[in-house]
């Protein structure tokens, strides 16, 4: 097996970047639904606290605060009250969804990475950190510049195509056949670059 930190931060194989790819879908579109599933019934019978109670009984500290914090996410989709408006309001949240995932994943986790050992750093043995199969990461972010250059817009196609698809997965996990008024489920979990790039610029503002 590989060790998760090699995965997570130090890959330097195709076979590692591919590995970590799989774990994280299958987090997201496998377990993470498949926990709403299994708790959504419990939900509606115990209190809040009563159910933080249970998860910090059954998994500990840190596995019970990354649940939960989960779980605040995966049962907005599901929580929608308006149905008349379920399917707009789902693509929006899924869409937003989107964009922080890829933040967190290619910005965030990137950044925090290179704060706590940057490029010039050493190890132990006063030997440059990153050396060897160890390899610096580049922090990527969309960029709305209208002079980005060719790397940036290389990143921004990049980005816009895992927001997109991200998206669009989100949607077809969570929305119920009964409310697409007679739309197919491609056409309702469909997202266009201009939407994504129009979402991607509307957060840079904020």
């Amino acid at each position: 097996a590989i060790p998760v930190c090699t995965l997570k931060n130090f890959p330097y194989e195709i076979s590692h970047t591919i590995q970590w790819a799989r774990d994280v879908f299958d987090g997201l579109f496998s377990r993470r639904p498949t926990q709403v599933n299994d708790y959504r019934d419990v939900l509606s019978t115990m209190s809040a606290s009563d159910f933080a109670t249970m998860l910090l009984r059954k998994l500990g500290e840190d596995a019970a605060i990354d649940s939960a914090k989960e779980m605040s996410e995966d049962f907005l989709p599901i929580t929608i009250d308006d149905e008349r408006n379920h399917v707009d309001h789902l693509r929006n949240i899924s869409l937003q969804w989107a964009i922080e995932l890829s933040d967190t994943l290619f910005l965030n986790a990137m950044t925090a990475l290179l704060r706590q050992h940057p490029t010039d750093s050493v190890d132990d043995d006063d030997e440059p950190f990153w050396t060897g199969t160890r390899r610096a990461p580049i922090a990527l972010s969309y960029s709305s510049q209208s002079s980005a250059s060719e790397q940036d817009q290389t990143v921004n196609i990049a980005i816009i195509d895992f927001v997109r698809f991200a998206a669009r997965l989100r949607v077809e996990t969570f929305l119920s056949h009964s409310l697409l008024e007679g739309k197919s489920l491609s056409s309702a979990s469909n997202f266009s670059s201009e939407d994504v790039i129009a979402a991607l610029q509307s957060n840079r503002i904020r």
